[in-house]
């Protein structure tokens, strides 16, 4: 009996060995679970932080990218100001996650922009946090000038007379010193046409969205384009200097092509029509519809005739740009708005009140006038009576601010309004902004605009002034606008520019095809003429310097056009025409610690 006890014993003691190891093992296995299961909540609290970061990325490059579609000219530094960092509470009840991002500007060393989105997520507050940086690369708008052409006729364009079309630089010097040949002529609305007559030579490109009709004596130096075709009339010497293109037909009568010729459309050449292709290119003709050619050496090259295969191929001539996307009026239904990249007939009610109490404003025989930003009064004749500028906000004007000397209000313009303006006989206004530092005059014109007689008008150096006139424009034979120092000022602004919102009555027959614009002085003129809603005739033998644009541009005479490459410069409205977008493209990514974020509120994820 002894013996059963002891050996019952020994199998207790093994059994209680086995349960203590039995536990050990339970434990250690239990203690390795604990820690897998942090570990995996760990991991899924780190997850989820990540996630919530590049939630911050995805709402903070949402937002930048509805600005950028909202201000497709915005420049890397206003579309971080106008969209700061974000910071979102909202998923506090759902699992305590939040994030916050802060953005910054980084120029790369190729010189490119780079826009910096940190993100830092977090769940349970700082027990879990992530924080990465996207990268994406800022590429700014491209912007077109606003003026860039010598005479702009959305509807078309008609030069008959022998003035002469070019190009100068007024910030670089006069004409004679900086003459050039880039006096563009252009039609914007589809299916407008050019037509060049008589002895007016054009020195600069020629772009037609309808037929361009070369009739004249004179050459073009420099490209023509059109999408319709093109017709050069019976003649001899030099046309084209240049290539001539277009997406339409050809048909060359006689004369010269210095360049080439490529056509999408059919091609006729008579003879006395010939090609120079004086840069040499492999083929001196590209058309991808019929051709008819005369068997002669003109008509041919290296000895082949231009009908032969390898000169009828399809040359897919690039289109005459005839339409404005991104203009603030753009509206595809109606096209006759795209001669209007200012907007400005749509918002011209918000520059003239039409409920104003506006009076004449008259200048006559031995009368002088003179204005300054502020007031206006008589310095010779008159009634003793005089004009308080009023504070008034003009859209085109948020980029160069007007030069008023007024410290307190410089981001208000100031303007005189005016019913009908009439300056006639010999009586004469000045515009004086000051001999020091200068001045910029508006006037704000709900009529029309008139100067007959021998009257004049003098825009002192330093100084300018901008009309806005909802009427007609009438410069007379014998008037004269005297620009001492004419381009643009230091301010920005052009010395003297006319802004019309004018449009003839289509119910009114009396006023079907005549002018809202007449320019028909014997005296040089520099001006910017801004008309998209009506006509502009220029029938005086005077010299006009400058841009014109209006819907259709009649020229006679001997009125030449020079523009001025400086209004290029000129920064009216938002600055330009917006040619290409603002992009914004991912570029990738980059991780960085929490401590990053050192300037981060720690309680309410909220970016500082």
């Amino acid at each position: 009996m002894q013996r059963f006890v002891r050996q019952s014993g020994f199998t207790l003691v093994k059994v209680m060995l086995l349960s203590t190891m039995a536990s050990v093992v339970v434990f250690t296995s239990m203690k390795d679970t604990l820690v897998q299961e942090r570990l995996s909540g760990n991991f899924q609290k780190d997850l989820n932080a990540r996630l919530q970061a590049e939630k911050g990325v995805f709402a903070s490059a949402d937002d930048l990218n509805d600005y950028i579609a909202n201000n497709s000219d915005a420049t890397a530094e206003q579309l971080i100001a106008a969209i700061p960092g974000l910071n979102d509470d909202a998923n506090r009840e759902y699992g305590r996650g939040k994030f916050a991002t802060q953005h910054s500007i980084v120029t790369n060393a190729d010189g490119t922009t780079s826009i910096e989105i940190a993100s830092l997520g977090q769940k349970y507050a700082l027990n879990a946090a992530n924080n990465m940086v996207a990268v994406f690369t800022y590429t700014e708008a491209v912007l077109e000038p606003t003026f860039k052409n010598a005479v702009t006729g959305c509807k078309g364009v008609n030069l008959s007379g022998s003035g002469l079309v070019d190009s100068y630089d007024s910030s670089k010097g006069t004409y004679d010193a900086t003459r050039s040949s880039n006096g563009d002529v252009n039609t914007v609305i589809g299916d407008a046409d050019v037509v060049l007559s008589g002895h007016s030579p054009i020195e600069g490109d020629v772009k037609a969205s309808g037929i361009l009709y070369l009739k004249g004596s004179s050459p073009v130096i420099g490209d023509v384009q059109s999408n319709t075709g093109i017709d050069i009339s019976y003649g001899g010497g030099l046309r084209v200097q240049g290539n001539v293109l277009t997406q339409g037909f050809v048909t060359h009568r006689g004369g010269d092509i210095s360049g080439v010729v490529r056509a999408n459309g059919n091609v006729e050449m008579l003879w006395g029509a010939d090609i120079l292709n004086e840069q040499k290119e492999a083929l001196d003709i590209q058309y991808g519809g019929t051709g008819k050619f005369e068997e002669a050496t003109e008509h041919s090259q290296d000895g082949i005739n231009y009908s032969a295969a390898k000169f009828n191929v399809n040359p897919n001539v690039e289109a005459v740009r005839v339409y404005d996307p991104t203009s603030p009026d753009y509206d595809p239904t109606n096209p006759d708005k795209e001669c209007d990249p200012l907007a400005l007939p749509a918002n011209m009610p918000n520059v003239i009140d039409e409920n104003n109490s506006y009076l004449d404003f008259t200048v006559g025989a031995q009368q002088e006038y003179k204005f300054t930003p502020h007031i206006g009064n008589y310095t010779k004749g008159g009634d003793g009576s005089s004009l308080n500028a009023q504070a008034t906000n003009i859209y085109l004007f948020d980029t160069n601010k007007q030069n008023h000397d007024r410290a307190s209000t410089p981001d208000t313009e100031y303007a005189f309004g005016m019913k009908n303006v009439n300056i006639g006989s010999d009586g004469v206004v000045v515009i004086d902004g000051g001999s020091i530092k200068g001045g910029d005059v508006v006037w704000l014109v709900d009529g029309d605009f008139t100067m007959g007689g021998n009257s004049r008008l003098i825009i002192k150096e330093k100084s300018s002034l901008t009309i806005f006139v909802t009427g007609k424009v009438n410069l007379g034979a014998s008037a004269q606008i005297v620009t001492e120092k004419p381009g643009i000022t230091a301010s920005g602004w052009g010395t003297f520019s006319i802004f019309s919102s004018y449009q003839a009555d289509p119910n009114d027959p009396s006023q079907k095809n005549k002018p809202g614009v007449k320019v028909s002085g014997t005296s040089s003129l520099y001006a910017v003429i801004y008309a998209p809603l009506t006509s502009i005739s220029m029938t005086g033998s005077g010299q006009f310097f400058g841009t014109v644009r209006g819907a259709t541009i009649e020229a006679h005479g001997g009125s030449g056009v020079h523009f001025d490459e400086a209004l290029k410069n000129l920064k009216i409205g938002s600055g330009g025409t917006v040619k290409t977008p603002a992009q914004l493209k991912f570029d990738g990514w980059r991780y960085k610690h929490p401590e990053a974020f050192s300037n981060t509120d720690e309680t309410s994820g909220n970016a500082k």
